[in-house]
């Protein structure tokens, strides 16, 4: 099947002088967002496939190149199974050098959604414990505040039956004091 191409950098969201790692950063979030494993959406499926068709191109220096200089002259630049470039002069591969692309592209499909998936599996990782940090931080600074709170309480309390001792002291010594006449 062939079809013409779409805007990869669209696609991927990025600018066309994009850095390499800035293009691989665009499609593992995308995968995450758009994966069908995750997203539920009817056109997750289809979506995440012209993700890892955009990803497949921009993503090998070679044929970066070729999709830039076609895109730049704005030649037509048609797509074989959504995967490698058939330029008009080689539409006469043999069907072994097409599988073999076919497996090619696949292989490197299945490498990136693994990243991707393992990339993710890594993030929730650190956020778990980053939530799991700051459940303990809060945990420690309530027990701390329920000691000080506490330990304020029995200052106060020593402090109340002191007085009331005192007061009570007071109180019978002036009551055994004997009285004098006058």
């Amino acid at each position: 099947m062939i079809k013409q191409h779409e805007d990869y950098y669209k696609i991927l969201q990025v600018d066309p002088a994009a850095d390499p790692e800035v293009i691989t950063a665009a499609y593992r979030r995308l995968a995450v967002k758009y994966h069908p494993d995750t997203n539920a959406a009817p056109d997750a499926l289809p979506r995440m496939q012209k993700i890892n068709e955009a990803y497949a191109i921009l993503s090998d220096p070679a044929q970066r190149a070729i999709y830039d200089r076609n895109r730049r002259n704005g030649v037509a630049y048609e797509y074989h199974n959504g995967q490698e470039p058939v330029g008009r002069r080689n539409e006469q591969r043999t069907v072994q050098e097409a599988e073999a692309d076919w497996l090619r592209q696949k292989r490197v499909a299945e490498d990136a959604w693994r990243r991707a998936q393992r990339d993710a599996e890594i993030e929730r990782d650190r956020a778990l414990r980053e939530a799991e940090d700051s459940w303990n931080r809060a945990k420690r600074q309530a027990e701390e505040a329920f000691k000080r709170a506490s330990r304020e309480a029995d200052i106060e309390r020593d402090k109340t039956l002191r007085e009331a001792e005192d007061a009570w002291n007071r109180v019978k010594r002036t009551a055994q004091m004997p009285q004098t006449r006058n």
